[in-house]
């Protein structure tokens, strides 16, 4: 009998350990005054000695607009021991690592005289803030597409749409930075055209490409991401491609997906059919071994989704390996509705909307693992007491998406977490969510009100609560799906609030690195996996 009382408290002291998720150890710096309080984290580069450096951009003047990067640097214990102030001047940061001993950055800088755009690498040594400037390459503005705007009456005119992204060019390091990239939507009415440039760690040149969609207009391309590969600089570029200006065509989809490789030896195009099914969009996924592309497909159209997406490409022949289409799983949709409502096969409104990737990752057996997070924004106009016309914006956050999907597209299986928080702007950089994988976990970090709303059918929901009162949470997926959580900072005890969704993860996703802010308070947190 009283072995049989041991093996009982035994298997439960057991079955709580397994409840319990894997520890994050949470190192704190001291709270500093910040003068800067409008700015956003936005590059950390660790320096090869335990510490690391951060980039905020800040805003001032009296409508907020970016006026500089402040850089710091901290030791391993969190001390800050250097800072830099970078002054915009018609200039940005396009990249911040280091490598090799030294703090290196990618600056775009107009050269109105000239009329180009000037791309230059600054480098210092590690521990030190003395800059030295090596100019890479120009590109004529003529040639670049920049966006405009302007009003005919009370209509506005503008060429948004047909900008595929940064009009200053994008730049992508390979995983381990052995190689750089720049992408350029050039000026092109008729076709599609871009210019990828690719440099090695030496700044040496690997290749250039121009390369055009022909007979394909270029309000008839939509761009969707691009990733370079760590072992040769091969250049993978997805986007969508368009028959017409309709999204429909005899109720079916309008477009198909185009993947194109991009490298020395010159290109190769691979092309995606959806058939009967919608994807209103898809993202890369890149690593030494895998190439992915993943997203959410409808039956109706792009906006109402009904599953997952999932390709995968071989790298050698560029060639098609798996692809599947994957309905929201049972359980996923349970988490979300409850049991009752979450088990019907049919029902309006049960289609999906509004998702925005929130992270994407492939583990050691080829694994895709991606999260998203339900996401729109409502602008309200109303009549004032004197007749004039107010508009309100407001932002929603809503529910968690997280999903597993092996080699042959299968998808293992699908979480959602309910969450339920809004803002009209004050609280934006505190929201959101960010998610990375570490020793077969999916791990989310979130900010949430301090008591988890209990739901039925063994449902939570993280919700709502005033900035400077909202506490930092981890959830935790294990291999199978199963999923418990845990409060990792307090409010009470923080002094500052997370910006999570500015978190950066360290680059062998042993840390992610926070910064927390309340009015003039700064604070930074490492939490190590």
């Amino acid at each position: 009998m009283k072995f049989l009382k041991a093996y009982v408290i035994l298997f439960l002291i057991g079955w709580s350990t397994c409840a319990q998720i894997k520890p994050i150890q949470v190192q704190k710096s001291e709270i500093q005054k910040d003068d800067k309080k409008d700015s956003e984290l936005m590059f950390t580069a660790y320096d090869g000695n335990g510490g690391f450096y951060t980039a905020r951009m800040y805003s001032g003047g009296l409508i907020k607009s970016p006026k500089g990067y402040l850089l710091q640097h901290y030791d391993k214990s969190l001390q800050q021991i250097g800072e830099y102030d970078y002054e915009i001047d018609d200039s940005s940061i396009k990249s911040f690592f280091v490598k090799d001993g030294k703090l290196n950055i990618i600056e775009y800088k107009r050269d109105r005289s000239a009329n180009v755009n000037d791309y230059n690498l600054l480098t210092t040594p590690v521990g030190e803030f003395s800059f030295e400037k090596k100019k890479i390459f120009s590109v004529s503005r003529k040639d670049v597409k920049k966006p405009f705007m302007i009003l005919v009456g009370i209509l506005p005119i503008t060429n948004m749409g047909s900008v595929d992204h940064d009009p200053t060019g994008e730049v992508y390091l390979s995983e381990d930075k052995n190689f750089i990239t720049f992408n350029f939507d050039l000026k092109d009415d008729q076709e599609e055209t871009h210019l990828v440039k690719v440099y090695n760690d030496k700044l040496e040149l690997v290749f250039e490409k121009e390369f055009k969609q022909e007979g394909i207009k270029d309000r008839l391309f939509e761009y969707n991401s691009v990733t370079t590969d760590n072992e040769d600089g091969t250049v993978y570029f997805l986007g969508k491609q368009y028959e017409s200006e309709r999204a429909k065509k005899d109720g079916k989809a309008n477009y198909e997906y185009k993947l194109f490789s991009l490298s020395a030896e010159g290109m190769r195009e691979l092309s995606f059919n959806t058939g009967e099914n919608f994807v209103g969009s898809m993202e890369l996924v890149n690593n030494q071994d895998n190439l992915v592309c993943v997203g959410f497909y409808s039956e109706k159209n792009d906006y109402r989704y009904k599953g997952t997406v999932y390709y995968n490409i071989n790298k050698e022949n560029f060639s098609l390996r798996t692809s599947s289409l994957n309905p929201f799983t049972e359980q996923f949709m349970v988490d979300k509705y409850g049991e009752k409502r979450g088990k019907r096969k049919k029902e309006k409104g049960k289609e999906l909307r509004d998702f925005t990737y929130r992270g994407f990752h492939i583990d050691e057996e080829g694994n895709t693992y991606f999260t998203a997070e339900e996401y729109y924004v409502v602008t309200h106009m109303m009549s004032g007491m004197n007749g004039m016309m107010t508009t309100t914006t407001t932002f929603y956050f809503k529910d968690i998406f997280a999903c597993k999907i092996n080699t042959e597209g299968k998808m293992q299986w699908a979480r959602n977490f309910n969450k339920s928080q809004a803002t009209a702007g004050k609280a934006i950089d505190y929201y959101s969510c960010l998610s990375t994988y570490k020793d077969d976990r999916l791990i989310i970090l979130l900010n949430g009100s301090d008591k988890v709303k209990k739901l039925k059918d063994n449902r939570i929901r993280f919700d709502d609560k005033k900035v400077k009162k909202l506490s930092l949470y981890a959830i935790e997926i294990l291999p199978d799906g199963d999923f418990d959580y845990e409060q990792i900072i307090n409010n009470k005890e923080s002094k500052v609030t997370y910006k999570v969704a500015e978190g950066i993860v360290t680059n062998n996703k042993d840390a992610i690195i926070l910064e927390g802010n309340k009015g003039k308070k700064k604070r930074i947190v490492k939490l190590t996996l």
